[in-house]
């Protein structure tokens, strides 16, 4: 366990050092409240787990990695999409919906959300 937090932490000090937007804040402040709604089972090194669990981890992944991310498409490619540890891709399934990559369905949900703000 110890040996997983080392190399998370070495290379969530490996990104270079920006600083998110306001606007890319809420937006991925939107995108974690919304995981955690959504009901879906979140895959990650080939355990699964509950909506709520996903935004728990991704919250704390964020959090470790904030000062590296300057857009929402920053936070979803480096944080939201794959293992630090392992590189492998996280997918989601819902109902009545195939399994897909996590950065897909992400991505589809920003759409949607940047759409509706727009006047």
């Amino acid at each position: 366990m110890m040996r997983r937090v080392i190399c998370t932490l070495a290379l969530l000090a490996s990104l270079p050092a920006q600083a998110i937007t306001p606007a890319a804040e809420q937006e991925v402040q939107a995108l974690l409240r919304w995981v955690g709604q959504t009901g879906c089972t979140f895959i990650r090194s080939g355990s699964s787990y509950d909506a709520k669990a996903a935004q728990e981890h991704l919250t704390m992944k964020y959090g470790k990695a904030r000062d590296k991310i300057k857009t929402t498409e920053d936070f979803i490619n480096e944080v939201a999409s794959k293992s630090y540890l392992t590189g492998q891709p996280y997918t989601v399934r819902c109902a009545n919906q195939a399994e897909q990559p996590a950065k897909n369905w992400l991505y589809a949900e920003l759409k949607r959300q940047r759409s509706k703000s727009s006047p």
